[in-house]
């Protein structure tokens, strides 16, 4: 008897086994409605009639088993999109009935829409549509016109460029003798290239290899944004995100985030430096504080007034697609309405998700971790037996801080608010990437430690010590760099399961710091030249003007971006080989996009900084024949910028 009943409670559990199993074989990843998809933008306008519409829809959530899997499914937020929430580009007039009335969004062409999406998912998937909000709608003869703001600022940058021909054209003709007008100069094409390719003073020596760091990482940071578009456009195998947080390489690229702590490791050890040597010959004072703001502001704002300029104005009227108005006519109407943020160099203190050129969110967060600086250091200054205490003191205080905010707060570790759903909303409405990545707090540790290198760089120097043989920083210096990559691996698991608040605490505390603590490494000894092959992997030629251009480059590259993504005509397929020719093509474009900007803008603003902010002349330095090759970019420069 008993015998009989194990047989029959076995065969039961076989059974709900071979359900279960059937349910897995049933509904798989391609049962569920496409997560986004795009009808053919041209051939939908052909007609004057038609109407192309961009819409986003929520399922109705019910008991029905294919809801069931979609909504496990996307309960793995920290690796999965909402797959109940679908987007659509959709030929209304040929799918929906719409025709050109409906192109001034009302509530009659959403019900339209509603209702033709509701018959369709229901009729494929047995699903229904709970809600839909319609974005925009296109016609053929939908063209933004010309206005008063895009004339003043196309005759500004006309003029700009007058300038730049005129004064390049004037010493290519009628070239100085002895001297040359200094104001002239800081326009002419000729010499700015020159120092672009060749450097200065300021770029030799101990700083030569930030140049290369500059461009590694810049490279690294348009490899993650060009994983970025991909995961936030309308890709036909958004399973190519999903699936990249299991690769090796491409987790990778999704925590190469924290390498943008070379650029705060870099500002810090410029700033500190340049304040410890001019405090050496110079009375350094509260005076010092304004002078140093408006030096920062004069030297970084000029190419940021021509890109935002450029994104109101022009930008917008280079294209068309289905996504035209979502990425590029919706940054113009963002700097048209905040560019007051940028202009004052704040951006990072206001809601992400409406700021304009949101890629200089670095400026406001250098910017303010650049004002706290100077006040340590002119604490340094009036007491000199308080450095050590007080940077100290800075150091802990530092690293508490974002702690204690992870975990009162209980944001996600910073790697993985990089989630799909996080990249399809461009970091909107996320906690842990406003508190803890974009924010002063968040990044104020690796600051210091560059704060903290170049006091020790400079306690060195003064006390003569040759750390050039020594074999401990020889050892660091060699393992630098694979402990930087091994801070990029740490976390990889957290895309698989919830950390608690804790560890997101430590995570977010130290993950970042341990990489920039490792750059600290490198830079000493780098500057003691401990090892040939690192010396030579920052000392190559060509990185050099690459470097340079590295600032111009952070601030188109987002254009570039959205202008290739806004124009796109069909869903983009994406595979290893694609997000390749991606990545190189954003590379290449971005660089060859920031060369104008950077001889036209930036190399001039640099000069003409200098002749206001720098060491004055004598009437006999005034009468020097200007050589080539000399650089625009003085040491106090170089450290205000990426």
């Amino acid at each position: 008897m008993w015998w009989l009943l194990l047989c029959v409670v076995s065969v039961l559990a076989q059974d709900g086994d071979n359900q279960t199993t059937e349910l897995r074989e049933v509904f798989d990843y391609q049962s569920m409605p496409a997560l986004s998809e795009l009808d053919d933008y041209d051939k939908c306008l052909k007609d004057p009639e038609a109407i192309y519409c961009i819409v986003d829809m929520e399922l109705l959530e019910d008991d029905t088993p294919l809801y069931q899997y979609i909504k496990n499914f996307s309960s793995l937020y920290y690796r999965n999109y909402k797959h109940s929430k679908l987007h659509r580009g959709v030929c209304g007039s040929q799918h929906c009935g719409l025709n050109i009335s409906h192109a001034n969004v009302t509530d009659l062409t959403v019900d339209t829409l509603r209702e033709c999406f509701n018959a369709t998912i229901h009729k494929g998937y047995g699903l229904q549509v709970e809600s839909l909000s319609v974005r925009y709608c296109k016609t053929q003869k939908d063209r933004l016109p010309v206005d008063s703001l895009d004339i003043v600022i196309g005759l500004l940058i006309l003029l700009l460029l007058f300038v730049n021909l005129g004064c390049s054209g004037y010493y290519f003709f009628c070239p100085p003798e002895g001297h040359g007008n200094r104001y002239m100069l800081a326009f002419c094409v000729q010499k700015n290239w020159k120092a672009l390719k060749y450097g200065g003073s300021a770029d030799g020596g101990i700083f030569k290899c930030f140049q290369a760091m500059r461009f590694y990482t810049m490279a690294m940071i348009l490899g993650l944004h060009s994983m970025i578009f991909i995961g936030y456009g309308y890709t036909e195998n958004p399973e190519f995100i999903e699936n990249s947080y299991d690769d090796f390489f491409k987790s990778l690229l999704f925590n190469a985030r924290i390498i943008v702590q070379i650029f705060f490791v870099m500002g810090g050890f410029l700033m500190a430096y340049k304040m410890l040597t001019y405090a050496e010959t110079h009375q350094f004072s509260l005076k010092t504080v304004p002078m140093a703001i408006v030096n920062r502001w004069l030297r970084l704002m000029p190419a940021v007034l021509v890109v935002m300029g450029l994104a109101m104005t022009w930008v917008p009227h280079m294209g068309s697609g289905p996504m035209w108005d979502a990425v590029v006519k919706r940054e113009r109407e963002m700097c048209r309405m905040n560019w007051w943020q940028l202009v004052i160099l704040m951006p990072n203190l206001f809601p992400f998700e409406y700021l304009c050129l949101p890629q200089a969110w670095y400026l406001g967060t250098d910017t303010q971790l650049f004002l706290m600086t100077m006040i340590v250091m002119l604490i340094i200054w009036r007491w000199p037996r308080s450095g050590v205490p007080v940077l100290s003191l800075v150091m802990v205080v530092s690293l508490l801080i974002p702690f204690l905010q992870s975990y009162l707060m209980e944001l996600l570790p910073i790697r993985v608010s990089i989630f799909p759903e996080s990249i399809r909303n461009i970091f909107g409405f996320n906690d842990t990437f406003y508190h803890a990545y974009v924010s002063a707090q968040g990044n104020w540790a690796g600051y210091h430690l560059g704060v903290l290198t170049a006091w020790f760089y400079h306690r060195a120097q003064n006390n003569k010590w040759n750390l050039g043989e020594s074999w401990l920083l020889k050892g660091l210096f060699l393992i630098s760099i694979p402990v930087a990559f091994g801070t990029v691996l740490m976390g990889w698991d957290l895309h698989h399961r919830e950390a608690s608040a804790f560890e997101s605490a430590v995570f977010n505390a130290l993950n970042q710091n341990f990489f920039a603590f490792a750059i600290c490494i490198f830079i000493v000894g780098y500057f003691y030249k401990c090892n040939k092959f690192y010396v030579g992997s920052v000392e190559w030629g060509p990185l050099q003007p690459l470097g340079r251009m590295s600032y111009c480059a952070m601030l188109v590259h987002a254009t570039v971006l959205r202008t290739y993504g806004g124009q796109m005509r069909r869903s983009f397929y994406a595979t290893d080989y694609t997000a390749i020719m991606l990545y190189a093509g954003i590379v290449c474009t971005t660089y060859l996009v920031s060369l104008p900007l950077h001889l036209f803008v930036e190399a001039p603003a640099c000069a003409l900084q200098k002749i206001w902010f720098g060491p004055k002349r004598s009437p006999r330095e005034e009468k020097t024949t200007v050589k080539p090759g000399v650089s625009n970019v003085s040491v106090s420069t170089v450290s205000t910028h990426i």
